[in-house]
């Protein structure tokens, strides 16, 4: 069974060129060697991250931002999911080096870690010595686990076809004409807002989803990240696989939190500047805008908690501007406009051309509180759905799939098939 499931996900990754299977390969086996090396092995660990960290950084600046106009990069094919299975070799790379986990003796073996298809595209980043328990048993089918895996598969399309892609319609609309600031830039921030957790954590439900079913355990990504009180305890339930990447790679080794005060802050901000960067060069300040709140924030309490929970949402939402308008500059112009434009009234008679309809707009509404009460009685609803007898979770199923069929935004001349963090 692993071996079919290796050999799909070759066919699967070359199905969007082959260009995808050269430079994946380049780093499994670049860090499958360097991990056993026995000479030299100091010259073979730097050598490799080096060679793996320029692989990304060409694509993620040269090409993908056009960084500097050095090259014309028209013609030429980011990786699928470079950004993903790069962190993920040169976490192994890491631990294997530090002595905290045994290089994998199996070729084969460690192909199926970097190559196993459905988190390549969205995540989440894997570290070998979690993965590896579940990975390589023998697949059984299981009933249990085919029902879940399902649930949370319908889940995830119900979030990114019927919410994510209807958010997607609205936000495109004004982002797209500069003319919309102010109320409509505030607007847009607030959706899409929504828009990108419904869209990225949906599709982390399809792959933890389609997993599940194998009996492969991955890591969770989200942890209802907007019912955070600041933005420290949101960078601890968004995106949680690359959070911690950030924290065991680049935080604590430049010190972590072992050092003076001052230090420790000057830490945190360079890990979120090379989180920004990660993204690519147009979120340089977006990470450090994260990067200087989160230095000096003090730790969340209890007290006012449901305002503390709104005024976070509202910050993080005016900082994702930065990933709506295609460069920093016009991100802050659109941004001030938000502090002295009162278009209020304007974009109230305005709203229904905006890309949706009443219905539409009903549609949303009612799904938008159906994501958030999801959020808030989480544990609640995982108990009922995952606990309960199999019709439960078949009728579950089947009432998803005929929701995402009937109000899903899908078909022609609209483009929703791509995940927002597949582009990272």
């Amino acid at each position: 069974m692993n071996m079919v499931l290796l050999i799909l996900s070759i066919i699967l990754i070359a199905t969007f060129g082959l260009s995808n299977l050269i430079y994946i390969l380049i780093s499994a086996t670049t860090t499958y060697f360097a991990a056993r090396a026995k000479k030299h092995k100091k010259l073979a660990f730097i050598g490799t991250i080096i060679l793996n960290v320029g692989i990304l950084v060409f694509f993620k600046f040269v090409t993908y931002n056009n960084f500097f106009n050095l090259i014309d990069s028209k013609n030429i094919l980011v990786p699928l999911g470079i950004s993903y299975y790069t962190f993920q070799v040169l976490a192994y790379l890491i631990d294997v080096y530090k002595g905290k986990i045994k290089a994998v003796t199996n070729f084969k073996d460690y192909l199926l870690f970097v190559f196993y298809f459905p988190y390549l595209i969205i995540g989440p980043i894997n570290r070998y010595s979690d993965l590896s328990k579940t990975l390589y048993k023998k697949k059984k089918l299981e009933k249990d686990n085919i029902l879940n895996g399902l649930v949370r598969i319908t889940w995830g399309l119900f979030k990114k076809y019927v919410i994510a892609a209807r958010i997607g319609l609205i936000v495109t609309t004004i982002t797209s004409n500069l003319d919309y600031q102010g109320a409509y830039v505030l607007l847009a921030l607030l959706l899409y807002s929504f828009e990108l957790y419904a869209d990225f954590s949906g599709g982390i439900d399809i792959v933890l989803g389609f997993s599940k079913m194998l009996g492969i355990i991955l890591p969770e990504n989200f942890d209802r990240p907007y019912l955070s009180r600041n933005l420290k305890e949101f960078w601890r339930r968004w995106h949680i696989s690359l959070s911690s990447w950030f924290r065991d790679y680049i935080y604590i080794p430049l010190g972590g939190s072992k050092c003076g005060n001052f230090r420790k802050k000057i830490n945190v901000i360079i890990t979120f500047i090379v989180s920004g960067l990660w993204h690519g060069i147009n979120y340089f300040f977006w990470g450090l805008f994260h990067g200087i709140i989160v230095a000096f924030q003090n730790k969340p309490n209890d007290n006012c908690k449901t305002l503390k929970i709104i005024l976070n949402f509202i910050l993080v939402s005016l900082l994702w501007i930065f990933f709506i308008y295609p460069n920093s500059i016009t991100a802050f112009k659109m941004l001030i406009t938000i502090f002295y434009k009162f278009n209020y009234l304007e974009l109230f008679t305005n709203i229904l051309n905006l890309g949706l309809d009443i219905p539409n707009l009903i549609v949303l509404i009612i799904t938008l509180i159906i994501l958030v009460i999801s959020d808030i009685k989480n544990e609640k609803i995982k108990n009922i759905l995952y606990n309960n007898k199999d019709e439960v979770k078949l009728i579950f199923i089947c009432s998803m799939i005929l929701i995402v069929l009937l109000l899903g935004v899908y078909g022609l001349g609209f483009n929703t098939s791509d995940f927002i963090y597949s582009k990272f």
